[in-house]
């Protein structure tokens, strides 16, 4: 018998189920991703393996806490999942948010807590490489946000593959040709969420292929809401600027002081 009860599902990614989950010793709810090890999906467990160590090292009150992790045998022994235990966050996602209850102070409020995770990850030589709405989750009364989903992430000074890491609308330009894929395109896809909590949806139309090209090949740049003011326009300008190199990070006076 497990130490803590699954209960209903509370989200679904592309490398895991997440259930809220009950400790039978205390109480305490807790949620927990799981992959199913019956299924044959080797980059599914590879993902949340990778994400329990990379979790193991970055302690961040900006970072979904990491609380355990273990193996259960469900539905009478026939089903064996592998299991990461985490902070639960009842609030839902950015991207799940009512856009009539968005200004400017909490876009800026949120986009505090994101530069403030970054920080922290990135200083423990880490890249989140998917950063997003959807991988932003809210506390209870949503005056709280904590960076989520650390199955794309990658340690900065290991040997990558150049395979473009993370979710195309929020790719920076240099992920998508390839080139590299380090803190500054963490710090783009900041850029790209913040636009997205503002609008309400992703910061380029999927248009597939023709919208990679754009962002790898082009000059372009996502359209900066028209709502923000000149400092959310300015913030946004830091982030997102084509040339890798010329994006600031997350430990600059501007971004921290926000």
């Amino acid at each position: 018998m497990t130490s803590w009860l699954r209960g209903r599902c509370v989200g679904k990614g592309a490398f895991g189920v997440v259930n809220a989950a009950v400790s039978r010793a205390d109480g305490r709810v807790f949620a927990v991703k799981s992959v199913d090890r019956g299924l044959g999906h080797p980059r599914r467990l590879e993902a949340l393996e990778n994400e329990i160590e990379i979790l193991k090292r970055v302690a961040s009150p900006h970072v979904v806490a990491y609380l355990g992790d273990d193996v259960t045998f469900e539905h009478g022994g026939t089903a064996s999942f592998r299991n990461l235990h985490l902070e639960f966050m009842p609030g839902g996602t950015v991207a799940d948010l009512d856009r009539a209850d968005v200004d400017e102070s909490l876009v800026r409020r949120y986009a505090w807590c994101l530069v403030s995770a970054l920080r922290d990850v990135h200083a423990r030589g880490f890249v989140h490489c998917d950063v997003k709405g959807r991988n932003v989750l809210l506390s209870g009364n949503r005056s709280e946000a904590k960076l989520a989903d650390f199955g794309s992430a990658v340690e900065v000074e290991v040997p990558q593959d150049l395979l473009p890491r993370g979710s195309p609308m929020w790719m920076a330009p240099e992920v998508v040709l390839r080139e590299r894929q380090g803190p500054e395109s963490d710090m783009w896809s900041l850029g790209c969420t913040v636009i997205e909590i503002v609008n309400g949806k992703p910061p380029w139309e999927d248009h597939g292929v023709d919208t990679l090209s754009r962002i790898g090949y082009s000059d372009e740049l996502p359209e900066f809401p028209s709502k923000l003011s000149e400092l959310g326009k300015d913030f946004l300008e830091k982030c997102l600027r084509r040339e890798w190199r010329e994006r600031w990070s997350c430990d600059q006076p501007m971004l921290i002081g926000l």
